[in-house]
């Protein structure tokens, strides 16, 4: 057993929740009930400590434009509190304080506000075309680019069109953990512990919306974390409000989000696009590009980098394949939904679909084999640079390929009655724009220091054995220290599949570093008392690179319920280096699951209102024991990377390849074509 698991599922682990500073009291925030209206009224609750209203902070949440797009961007910020309008069930709009947190519930009965309710706009689509949901501005339209490169005139040779278009609902991030803060002051410092996969994303936000400098601010991860999936990476308006009341009040301030909050809070929620392309190819089965618009529900604001969904995913769109050229209009559209967050794989497993069902019905035109349309397409293992300028590093494409088929092929023996699916794809792994470590050697041990924040991976026991390869002592001499804004000078974070690739080549990077320092080649375990103090950190700078994958999917589905059934599942990773096998395992089958249930069940909905169709985690669809996946076999290749650790982070490689692969098995056995997820059971049904 991963040794970082045990004190969790013996119930040992310490959560953000336990953690109880002296004099502490509670923040607790009323939302917005509607998805659209104006404020005409607010009764501020008598009883609480200290009451806070747009009066009170006029802040807004941070946008990260790139500067190409400020010039053409139509920019709505977030108020940290509804600034005399709301635009999505569960909007700030009032933030109150009390001694008790189980009297929170009944000074929220204090509190009145009256609306003039508006017509929202919910559905990404009726958003192009609606009023703008926000005064002064032109639409609801705040992105909108063309991306187009290669050879363009090969679309008038093609000889095969194939086109799909898709819809995919957003899916609810839901972590076991929801989020959770904590803030005081030291005279002028600000000390926060937080539940979070990124403390300088926690305290870059700070510093930016509060104005002060962030030598001022202290963030430190809880002791664990429980889960992520991109819903804790950066800055939110509790954290900023908790922030705010603990000024004034003089103590310590504790925020804990409930699971119905995160149902309809800020960066919850995912996914949500529209994709309307075009593949264009040879009768001989050749790709020579891709064109089509892509259509992302970003939500009521522009918030962090949720501008970026359209754009990263239409990049993503070529998948591993050999394409010529690309045209591609990406679109970031309001409506009145909570703002766009990043779940697993955060556009990842949406560019798969968009390839992977393309390819398909490629296939299915010209009659050929799923695996012989992919091969013939497939780049090679020396990388290859798409139309739109990505850069794909060398990796085992074409050997996760040749693996795969073998599972796929004795799936088709066995399971002649069953939809069997085949895909690949290329995860992007966000190793740039690198990671910062130090090392430092004390009491007799050598110990490293990161800024990335784990919220289930085993960091330390992955580090720890890097470290030992690099400076030639055992791993009970090395101690590894994570999730602090304070013990290194710089860190990015824990998500886009990047830490244990991109942390474990700092880790090595400062191993080395502190082996050049002491004019050696290792070090001596007797002789570390010698060296006592010595230190280095370095900021390890890394490029992006990618994760190849092969996955099969097999899939039953009941003719009288539309029940969908995963019976077997391969998935074939190149994960450069392999450094923790349990750990890996567990990333992929528990992402596995994630793709799978976007298929199955899992998505939020809304009502002509813009009223969440979801009140508990069982509305929104998280699947239990019966949805999930009978059997998942991982297979891995190891095609080093060039970063020093030689891995591929595969968090998010599950997530990836299930959606299309188990979206396509559902095709296959149903013999239909289908244009959004989930398939519900009712559409099967009606369809069989």
């Amino acid at each position: 057993m991963i040794q970082e698991h045990l004190p969790l599922i013996t119930g040992k682990g310490s959560y953000i929740d336990d953690i109880n500073p002296k004099n502490v009291v509670y923040l607790h925030i009323i939302r917005s009930p509607i998805a659209r209206g104006i404020i005409k009224s607010i009764s501020k609750p008598e009883s609480a400590l200290l009451s806070l209203t747009w009066e009170d902070v006029k802040l807004y949440m941070p946008v990260r434009l790139f500067p190409d797009l400020a010039k053409t961007a139509q920019v709505a910020k977030m108020p940290v509190l509804a600034d005399g309008r709301v635009n999505f069930v569960g909007q700030p709009i009032l933030a109150f304080v009390v001694e008790d947190r189980y009297r929170t519930e009944d000074v929220a009965e204090e509190v009145l506000i009256d609306y003039d309710e508006l017509k929202p706009v919910v559905d990404p689509e009726e958003s192009l075309n609606a009023d703008p949901i926000h005064p002064g501005l032109k639409s609801n339209i705040s992105i909108d680019q063309l991306l187009e490169g290669g050879n363009l005139s090969l679309k008038n040779k093609a000889e095969v069109v194939v086109s799909r278009k898709l819809k995919q609902q957003r899916v609810v991030s839901n972590p076991m953990e929801p989020k959770g803060f904590i803030c005081w002051w030291d005279n002028d410092i600000l000390n926060v512990y937080v539940s979070t996969q990124a403390p300088f994303g926690v305290k870059n936000d700070l510093r930016e919306i509060l104005g002060i400098s962030p030598e001022k601010i202290r963030v430190y991860s809880a002791p664990n974390v429980g889960g992520g999936f991109g819903n804790k990476s950066g800055g939110y308006p509790e954290y900023v409000l908790a922030a705010i009341a603990s000024l004034k009040l003089g103590r310590p301030v504790k925020w804990i989000e409930t699971r119905s909050e995160m149902l309809v809070n800020t960066q919850s929620l995912g996914r949500g696009e529209v994709s309307d392309m075009r593949l264009y190819a040879t009768k001989d089965g050749e790709i020579l590009g891709i064109e089509g618009t892509i259509i992302a529900n970003i939500g009521a604001f522009d918030y962090g980098i949720g501008f970026i969904a359209p754009l990263f995913i239409a990049r993503l769109s070529n998948g591993p394949y050999k394409m010529k050229f690309a045209s591609i209009r990406a679109m970031g559209v309001f409506t009145n939904t909570p703002p766009m967050g990043f779940y697993r794989g955060a556009g990842r497993p949406e560019a798969a679909l968009i390839h992977e069902t393309l390819v398909e019905d490629l296939a299915e035109e010209l009659g050929v084999d799923s695996v012989e349309i992919r091969r013939r397409n497939l780049i090679g293992d020396n990388g290859y640079v798409t139309p739109l300028g990505v850069r794909i590093d060398p990796a085992g494409y074409n050997e996760v390929l040749n693996e795969a088929e073998k599972y796929y092929r004795k799936a088709k023996e066995v399971y002649k009655d069953k939809g069997v699916s085949i895909v690949t794809f290329a995860e992007i792994v966000r190793t740039s724009p690198g990671e910062g470590a130090r090392v430092k050697i004390e009491n007799g041990k050598v110990h490293f220091y990161l800024g990335i924040g784990p919220h289930g991976q085993a960091y330390g026991s992955t580090f720890k054995r890097l470290a030992s390869e690099v400076l030639g002592i055992s791993e009970d001499k090395i101690e590894i220290t994570t999730g602090s804004s304070e013990i290194v000078k710089e860190g990015i974070g824990s998500f886009g599949s990047r830490a244990g690739t991109i942390g474990g080549s700092a880790v090595i990077a400062a191993a080395t570093e502190l082996l050049k320092k002491l004019n050696t080649n290792s070090l001596n375990e007797s002789e570390l008392v010698k060296y006592e103090g010595v230190e280095a950190e370095v900021f390890y700078k890394a490029d992006d690179i990618f994760a190849p994958g092969a996955h099969v999917a097999v899939i039953d589905v009941d003719k009288e319920t539309g029940f969908i059934r995963v019976l077997e599942y391969y998935a074939v990773d190149d994960v450069g280096r392999a450094m923790n096998k349990e750990e890996i395992e567990g990333q992929i089958i528990g992402s596995v699951l994630q793709g799978a249930s976007q298929v199955i069940i899992e998505a939020m909905r809304y009502d002509e209102r813009g009223i969440p169709l979801c009140s508990s985690i069982a509305d929104c669809g998280v699947p239990t024991a019966l949805e999930a996946p009978l059997k998942v076999k991982t297979e891995y290749i190891e095609y080093p990377s060039q970063l020093l650790s030689r891995s591929r982070g595969v968090g998010e490689a599950g997530t990836t390849g299930a959606l299309p692969a188990v979206f396509i098995a559902v095709e296959k056995v149903t013999k239909k074509k289908f244009d959004r997820t989930p398939v519900d059971p009712w559409i099967l049904v009606s369809s069989t």
